[in-house]
């Protein structure tokens, strides 16, 4: 979705959904905003999402230190080691990537973006994860731009869009599943 359609929002919902209700504790990692402001923009909705923590849901700040990413190569096997020791220690079950682009942002050829975005893939699968993967997206409503991770759609089960546009001076915010594999859906936005 593009700037304000609700991309943190809905994940961090789902998240906190699924390990209060389904008994499903949950990773948030975040590559833009740190844990104190997801957490204060949270307050607001009444989820009480202290008191999740840190057994049901965890937070991993992994916002990028752009001076050291400059000073060698970047990858995010490290990144997944860490993970993969909290997803074990906790039993998580589900993860959220927010902003996943901003990461990726950092390879300069859209081959070692693939390739990491690849290991990401199997390491979900080998994890057994459910997976909530944001990115932002160029232009809104029915004429988005294609954009460098446009190719995600291709191994992702479900693809939602997210959209705010203005119409008529009112703020609209719209959700349209693109892809639901395996199921019957509407494609119209709601």
């Amino acid at each position: 979705g593009n700037a304000g359609s609700g991309k943190t929002v809905l994940s961090l919902q789902s998240l906190a959904y699924a390990a209060r209700h389904c008994d499903e504790p949950g990773i948030f990692v975040a590559f833009e905003e740190g844990e104190h402001q997801i957490l204060a923009n949270a307050e607001s909705f009444g989820w009480n999402l202290p008191e999740l923590l840190p057994d049901k849901l965890c937070f991993l700040d992994a916002r990028i230190v752009f001076d050291v990413v400059n000073s060698g190569d970047f990858d995010l096997g490290g990144l997944l080691g860490i993970l993969t020791a909290k997803v074990r220690s906790m039993g998580a079950r589900r993860i959220v990537f927010d902003a996943l682009d901003v990461a990726l942002d950092l390879f300069d050829e859209p081959r070692a973006m693939r390739r990491e975005v690849y290991r990401l893939h199997a390491w979900l699968l080998q994890e057994k994860l459910t997976a909530l993967i944001t990115h932002k997206s160029r232009g809104h409503g029915d004429t988005p731009e294609a954009g460098p991770l446009d190719f995600l759609h291709f191994m992702a089960d479900c693809v939602v869009s997210l959209d705010r546009s203005l119409d008529t001076g009112v703020s609209q915010r719209s959700l349209r599943v693109v892809k639901f594999r395996g199921s019957a859906f509407d494609e119209n936005a709601t």
